[in-house]
């Protein structure tokens, strides 16, 4: 496969050399001044070529958006398998996650459920949203039983509860160690939107929104005892 970036390096440096060249002569000559107008120019843009292309190197893409769903969910699980020390999440929908039937959600699912028990010195956070009322909050109860019964047994997994009343999804979030931010927008069910954003300031910012937000949520174990999430028919 031809490498263009390559060669427009080789063009760039052979024709910085032949302006260079043609300079020298120039002045050797005693060329009339007109005639190294062109070449001045030449090397102007040889050398504001070559101060873009630095900068596009050294400034990376902080900002993703998102298309689709499983543009998202393959993105996020891809960020998840990659983390090393905490991963913070939340999800605040009026519908449970077996929502998303997509295998690219599920693939999500399942990378941070395996990302936890492989990387026991590790955490994993998660702020679960519970409706006050239906519909929605049945499903999300029998939803989360599941889900207490499978990561029960987890030291480095932390879930609370939130309990929403409103009929709109919250903006919900993933920060990934210190790398980066993703943010989901759903609306009755279907997706609308996602980011990702990977500077310290965004994760730092949206650190301390998390915090905040889980010392208002109740632990998970709590809130099973409470309200009897694991008896029958509850």
């Amino acid at each position: 496969m031809v490498n263009l970036q390559s060669i427009a390096q080789k063009l760039l440096l052979i024709a910085l050399l032949f302006v260079i060249g043609g300079s020298i002569v120039a002045n050797l000559f005693a060329w009339d001044v007109k005639w190294q107008i062109p070449l001045i120019y030449a090397v102007l843009y040889v050398l504001l070529s070559v101060v873009v292309e630095i900068r596009d190197r050294q400034a990376p893409t902080t900002s993703t958006h998102y298309r689709t769903s499983d543009e998202f969910f393959l993105s996020f699980a891809r960020f998840v398998r990659t983390a090393e020390r905490h991963v913070y999440t939340s999800y605040v929908r009026n519908t449970p996650p077996p929502s998303f039937q997509s295998p690219a959600a599920q693939q999500y699912f399942r990378a941070a459920a395996d990302w936890t028990r492989r990387n026991p010195g590790a955490s994993f956070h998660r702020i679960i949203g519970v409706p006050a009322q239906e519909p929605g909050k049945s499903e999300m109860r029998l939803w989360l039983r599941e889900h207490y019964e499978e990561m029960r047994d987890l030291g480095n997994y932390h879930a609370r509860v939130v309990t929403t009343n409103s009929g709109v999804d919250a903006v919900n979030v993933a920060i990934i160690d210190d790398t980066a931010v993703l943010l989901l927008l759903t609306a009755d069910g279907s997706f609308m939107s996602g980011h990702s954003l990977e500077t310290a300031e965004a994760v730092n910012s949206f650190r301390d929104y998390y915090r905040s937000w889980w010392a208002s949520a109740e632990p998970l174990e709590s809130y099973a005892q409470r309200t009897d999430l694991m008896a029958p028919g509850h």
